[in-house]
């Protein structure tokens, strides 16, 4: 089950080597976005996720980021069910 973050605690995570994943549309991502964050939106996430996630693979600390929590909750079970046990949504 993913874990709610703050933000604090999500600079900090990121700062140690976790991956920053904002999975909100491109255009959202344009407006905006967490510095050192990578835009993969939930729709693209299950195709993409190998090649972002890199260095550590399904170890690696994934965070999740979007606007209210419900599209970060939707890709923390798409990662879940690939195999990714470390996942935490960043709660605003």
């Amino acid at each position: 089950m993913a874990k709610n973050i703050t933000l604090v605690q999500a600079q900090e995570m990121q700062a140690g080597g976790a991956l920053l994943l904002d999975v909100r549309s491109p255009e959202e991502y344009q407006d905006g976005h967490p510095a050192g964050s990578i835009s993969l939106p939930v729709e693209r996430l299950a195709g993409n996720i190998i090649a972002v996630a890199g260095a550590g693979g399904r170890n690696r600390k994934i965070l999740l980021y979007c606007t209210s929590g419900s599209r970060s909750r939707l890709a923390a079970q798409v990662l879940q069910r690939l195999g990714y046990p470390n996942v935490y949504i960043i709660v605003l």
